[in-house]
């Protein structure tokens, strides 16, 4: 029940300030206990994307209240409407940090962290080449972006990156099942991990840029406009 009602607010069928049914209501529609209702109005209010308040009832917040990086709320979100705007939101949160976790990588990063971008890179290669299977195409690309943003060895990146997993496998798996090439966007994958693997940190960065952006121009077209 949480997921409908979650679903249904970032989808925007109740709009910030509207008031949902009253439990009784809630009840019936769903055909569920007073009980179950309460623990979903609990969950959402958790994710400060509602409030109850006594005698006033239960409102959905303003979005800027929203746990945007909560990972439910994500998909709910990804779920209701892959609009451009989600897109953008995702990519200019990944381009603040993703090529500064690059360019840690290339400069703290261990021998067996290095090698360990290599397996992951190498994995990404021979899927995309093999062309078939686009989830684990996508779980690859999640893995690669992942492995670095861990190897940055910076905390906060860290659990950002734990965070938005579920925007970034979705957003994998769309881009991969409209691509003509699945192994397009190798050669950009490569110049990330041989500039990193090389112990190059600013070129790191600028050639995860260069990938973000390139990922991010191809989902664009296949997104709803806002």
């Amino acid at each position: 029940m949480a997921k409908i009602l979650g679903t249904r607010i970032v989808g925007g069928e109740y709009q910030p300030g509207d008031t949902l049914p009253i439990e009784g209501d809630l009840c019936a529609q769903f055909g569920v206990s007073r009980t179950t209702v309460r623990e979903a109005i609990k969950h959402l209010a958790g994710k400060r994307l509602i409030d109850v308040q006594p005698k006033i009832g239960t409102r959905v917040l303003p979005f800027a209240d929203w746990n945007l990086l909560d990972r439910e709320v994500l998909a709910w979100r990804l779920e209701a409407q892959f609009d451009s705007k989600i897109v953008e939101d995702i990519f200019e949160m990944r381009l603040c940090f993703e090529p500064r976790a690059s360019l840690l990588a290339a400069r703290h990063g261990s021998i067996e962290d290095l090698r360990l971008i290599e397996k992951r890179y190498t994995k990404l290669a021979a899927i995309a080449n093999a062309g078939n299977d686009v989830q684990q195409a996508a779980q690859a690309d999640l893995e690669f972006h992942l492995t670095i943003i861990n190897l940055s060895h910076n905390g906060m990146f860290i659990t950002i990156g734990s965070a938005i997993k579920t925007a970034l496998r979705v957003s994998s798996e769309m881009l991969l099942r409209h691509a003509e090439n699945p192994s397009e966007d190798l050669d950009l994958y490569d110049n990330v991990r041989r500039y990193i693997v090389n112990r190059e940190p600013e070129h790191a960065a600028e050639a995860m840029i260069r990938l973000l952006e390139a990922s991010r121009a191809r989902m664009l077209p296949f997104t709803t406009k806002v």
